[in-house]
């Protein structure tokens, strides 16, 4: 790599290497802390409809099975 354009290209090649597993990383870190890994795309996916359908499920099931202790 002796010619200026062997090291430009080096460099563009490792800070896309580095975007990519930087967004794996936010995905990840994002489904641990269950939180939607689709809020910030732009556009409408299965996999943010189908998070948040489940949500709301989770929710409505969890409010439905608070035991009434009084009668």
């Amino acid at each position: 790599m002796n010619n200026w354009q062997d090291w430009v290209v080096g460099v563009l090649v490792v800070l896309c290497m580095a975007r990519v597993i930087y967004g794996i990383f936010l995905f990840s870190r994002r489904t641990r802390e269950n939180q939607n890994p689709c809020d910030s795309c732009g556009s409408v996916c299965e996999l943010k409809i189908l998070m948040d359908k489940k949500r709301r499920e989770c929710g409505v099931k969890k409010k439905s099975t608070k035991k009434n202790c009084c009668g």
